[in-house]
């Protein structure tokens, strides 16, 4: 495990140096030649504060959904759609299976369901007339003009006819149902993405079988990811106390990233005694894959004494982070390596900087080593305010 901030190496900063040094020569030639006029520019002091620890921790990348895509069927693959890396839809058609046999077991059904639907038909037609046969009767009846058992036999008649109606109905409802049973086997046929994500790996070639569960392609989504942070149970407690974002690096991605803690897992590593700590963050660009190692800050609870900058005042370029600083009147450059960030201001290491240094932060996207400086001194509140 990686020690705390101010046991963190230096990172190159002397090599930083040596090129910014090359930077300001050249500035310096250019500007003794003529140059163009001072820079108007506002400025806040670097600060030495006391802020919390912060250690540094490992972890990587994992997806939120990643599945085995595996067939409901088994059957002969006619069509795969899809290659390793392609970026797929939800619904997406990934592959086929012949589906012949599957059809034809759907046609049979659905000529059943219509024979059953006549014979239901002709069942009902068959209570309609057993249902008037002892309405005349019971009339007839009434004025002496039918027998008593000549009135039972029909009314006999009309449950035998209502019972045979009953058994057509479900002879048709059964038969509906094998129906929706063959329906729903000949759709398991074609094999679709259950959510969006990528294919990362295939199963499965056209021209080979395979068997119910059999895996076609391996499926993973990124549009979100989870980071797991290896935190040591120390740091739990202060972890949960800080309440504020993890603050995240990754060595493929320029930005720091700042998250919320979703949850610590219960169970720990017993050898190391560190316990996952997950972090959920939202990747619509596709920037963050699973995989990627993360670095992640989290709070220890204990005081240092540090440097501290105002955020605008860092600026990011082709040889590393740096900062410009007023050097007597002209724009002077100090390569800093950012630690973490405390609110408006971010904790820094640098060996040129001290507190009171004036550091630009309004216009210094316009100004290069040694250019002269017009320094306005109303700052807006919002630039002058940041401090923990």
């Amino acid at each position: 495990m990686r020690g705390t901030i101010t046991g963190i190496a230096d990172r190159r900063l002397g090599a930083r140096l040596a090129v910014f040094a090359g930077w300001i020569a050249v500035a310096s030639s250019a500007l003794a030649q003529g140059g163009p006029p001072p820079a108007a520019v506002r400025v806040d002091p670097v600060r030495e504060e006391t802020v919390e620890r912060m250690r540094e921790v490992t972890g990587e990348v994992r997806a939120v959904q990643q599945a085995d895509v595996a067939s409901q069927e088994r059957g002969l693959v006619v069509e795969l759609n899809v290659e390793i890396g392609d970026e797929i839809e939800a619904g997406h058609v990934i592959a086929r299976l012949r589906d012949n046999r599957r059809r034809l077991d759907v046609a049979r059904l659905q000529a059943v369901v219509a024979s059953n639907e006549a014979l239901v038909a002709e069942r009902a037609a068959q209570v309609g007339k057993a249902a008037r046969d002892l309405e005349r009767l019971a009339e007839l009846r009434s004025r002496s003009g039918a027998s008593q058992n000549e009135v039972d036999d029909a009314e006999t008649a009309l449950a035998e006819a209502q019972a045979r109606q009953a058994q057509a109905q479900a002879d048709l409802e059964s038969s509906r149902v094998e129906l929706s049973t063959a329906e729903t086997r000949l759709d398991d046929m074609v094999i679709e993405a259950p959510f969006a994500g990528s294919v990362v790996s295939k199963m499965t070639e056209v021209g080979q079988w395979i068997s119910e569960g059999d895996t076609v392609v391996e499926l993973l989504s990124y549009d979100t990811v989870d980071v797991f942070l290896d935190v040591p149970e120390r740091f739990l407690e202060p972890l949960r106390q800080a309440n504020r974002p993890v603050q995240l690096s990754m060595d493929a991605l320029e930005e720091e990233i700042e998250a919320p803690v979703a949850t610590v897992i219960a169970q720990g590593d017993r050898l190391a005694r560190t316990f996952p700590v997950r972090v959920r963050l939202e990747n619509p660009a596709h920037s963050i894959r699973p995989g990627m190692s993360v670095q992640g800050l989290v709070p220890t609870g204990e005081p240092m004494v540090a440097l501290t900058v105002h955020k605008d005042a860092v600026m990011r370029s082709d040889v590393g982070v740096f900062v410009y600083f007023n050097n007597e009147g002209a724009a002077a450059v100090a390569p800093i390596e950012p630690l973490f960030a405390q609110g408006e201001r971010i904790v820094v290491r640098s060996p040129l900087l001290a507190a009171g240094v004036e550091l630009i932060i309004e216009g210094n996207e316009r100004v290069f080593p040694t250019q002269p400086l017009t320094i306005q001194r109303d700052a807006p509140a919002e630039a002058r305010a940041g401090g923990n």
